[in-house]
Parts: C-alpha cells; sequence; structure tokens
C-alpha cells in the first residue's frame, strides 16, 4: 500500500495517531482477509502475511502496536487486549491455511471459529476507533485541552452539584498577557508554542478534580469545584507563578517571559451560568486593566469598575 497520512504512523502516538492507526487496521485486515480466502477457496499458494509463524508482525498494525505496546495511550488494558485478539486471529488463520496447502479438508466448526475471530477483532477495533474519535471531537488539536464543545455540559454538571450539594465552586478565565505581541515580534509557530506550554503549566497544577478548557484565543477557563475564595486564590496563584517564574524557550533559545492574569467568580444557584462567565470576564478586564498578571474576584464593585 502507499504511504498515506490515513496509515499507520510509526512514531509515538498522540490520539491523532492512534486513530489513524486504527483505521488502517482495519482496512489492512480486510486485505489479509482477502489474501486468506484466496488460498483456502481457489488454492493459490498462500501469501507469506498468512503463513509466517510472524504473520502478526508482518502486519503494519501488528509491528506498530509491538513498537509502541509501552508508550502513552497505547499501555492500556483495551490495546492489550486488541493486540492478543489480533495475535490469536494470525496465529488461528496461518493455522487453517497451512492445513488447507497440505490438501486437508477444513471442518465447517474451525472456519466459524476463525471468522469469530476476525469478528472480534474488527469490532474491538471499531470500539476503540470511535472512543477516539469521540475524544478528538472533544479536545483542542493544539493544546489537548477539552475544547468549547463539551465546556457548557460540564459547567452545568458542576453548577448543578453546587446547587443540590451547597458546596462552593468557582470559576475562572485566564488570558495569556501580551500574548499579540509573541505573534507578532515570533510568528505563528511562537504562538502555539507558547499555548501548548501555557496549557500543560495550568494542566501540571491543577488539582485532581479539577477541570480546563481552551476557552478561544489565548484564554482558558478552569473550573474548582469545592473551592470557595480562599481555597480558589490558592489554586490560580499557583497556576499565576507556573508562568511568572519561569520563561519559555523557544526553539532559537530565546527567552521569553510569560504571565497571565485570571478573573474569578463563585459559581452561585440565583445566577445563570452564562451570567457566572460574564462576570468571571469582567473580573479579568479589571486585572488586565490594573497591570497585568494577577488574579481578580468578581464584586458588583468590579462590575462597576468594569463598566
Amino acid at each position: 500500500m502507499a504511504e498515506t497520512d490515513s496509515q499507520i504512523d510509526q512514531k509515538s502516538p498522540d490520539s491523532g495517531a492512534v486513530l489513524r492507526s486504527i483505521d488502517a487496521a482495519i482496512d489492512e485486515n480486510a486485505d489479509w482477509l482477502q489474501q486468506w480466502h484466496r488460498a483456502i477457496i481457489c488454492g493459490a499458494e498462500p501469501d507469506q502475511r498468512v503463513i509466517s509463524e510472524y504473520a502478526q508482525f508482518l502486519s503494519r498494525f501488528g509491528s506498530w502496536l509491538d513498537l509502541n505496546r509501552d508508550q502513552g495511550l497505547l499501555d492500556q488494558a483495551a490495546f492489550r487486549e486488541l493486540g492478543r485478539t489480533h495475535e490469536d486471529m494470525h496465529e488461528f488463520g496461518r493455522f487453517l491455511a497451512l492445513k488447507s496447502a497440505e490438501g486437508k479438508r477444513i471442518p465447517a466448526v474451525e472456519y466459524d471459529a476463525f471468522s469469530e475471530k476476525v469478528q472480534k477483532f474488527n469490532e474491538q477495533a471499531r470500539r476503540i476507533r470511535e472512543a477516539f474519535r469521540r475524544a478528538l471531537s472533544e479536545l483542542d488539536p493544539l493544546t489537548g485541552l477539552h475544547n468549547r464543545q463539551i465546556m457548557m455540559t460540564s459547567l452545568e454538571r458542576e453548577r448543578e452539584r453546587a446547587v443540590r450539594t451547597g458546596a462552593p465552586c468557582s470559576l475562572v478565565l485566564a488570558d495569556i498577557d501580551h500574548f499579540k505581541s509573541v505573534n507578532d515580534t515570533y510568528g505563528h509557530a511562537a504562538g502555539d508554542f507558547v499555548l501548548r506550554t501555557v496549557a500543560g503549566r495550568l494542566l501540571a497544577n491543577l488539582r485532581p478534580y479539577d477541570e480546563i478548557f481552551r476557552y478561544g484565543g489565548e484564554e482558558f477557563l478552569v473550573v474548582l469545584p469545592g473551592a470557595q475564595k480562599s481555597a480558589a486564590s490558592e489554586v490560580v496563584e499557583r497556576l499565576r507563578l507556573s508562568l511568572s517564574e519561569a520563561p519559555v524557550v523557544l526553539s532559537d533559545n530565546t527567552s521569553l517571559p510569560l504571565t497571565a492574569s485570571f478573573g474569578i467568580c463563585l459559581i452561585r444557584e440565583d445566577t445563570a451560568l452564562k451570567q457566572t462567565i460574564e462576570h468571571a470576564d469582567r473580573a479579568l478586564y479589571v486585572a488586565k486593566n490594573g497591570g497585568r498578571n494577577q488574579l481578580v474576584f468578581w464584586s458588583e464593585e468590579v462590575g462597576r469598575a468594569s463598566c
């Protein structure tokens, strides 16, 4: 087959590479199965991809999975099971192909067992493919954070939980300071690198149950369940320092100072979620106008100052 972007990515896998690889595996398996049937039904000399004891690894998917099995996304039970199914299918297919090549009849029960193994592989691969497709539709391709497509659903869920339990919950809007000048001075590739770096630092300094979204442009939205003003201040200050205390080093070794401003608003039962976001945005506006690199909580006074 010709090398295309839809084929198996031999680099360390990310979600996109995994999705391409699963697509390629399903297509490749159909081609392998056709070669198997040609040998069995037509009596043709079996292809090495069918009868080799290393048939599993002669497939691009098999070799890719073996090469990357301990890396990141592939080091999961679902992929280990898919690998076992892939191996089992090839071994049993080889056994039947060699049996046929010797002129022996293949009983219907053995053919049915082989067909079940093929079906099992395809079903597992398709389930994983659909899971990754859903995940990719919910992720920002640049930063890997959740995008706005699912943000409101998550926010509504956290608001409903806060209202039901009476537990506090804070919403934070973060904006990278002077980001336009990064693009203007160093180019959009550098700007993309800064966005990825900021996303990584913010994510690394959140609590395990916090959520973060790429809100748009250079803005990020963070939800802090269980955090009233003091706890939210502690978390957001940690986020602020994670950016301001270490510059971003670009590919040309340029050391780029980096800060961000933050607007925070508590989620309240008597305030619609859209309005809560607007309040956080106004608090952010005050933080930017007040000198940047700081956090500001929403209050009625802040609302007046932002007008």
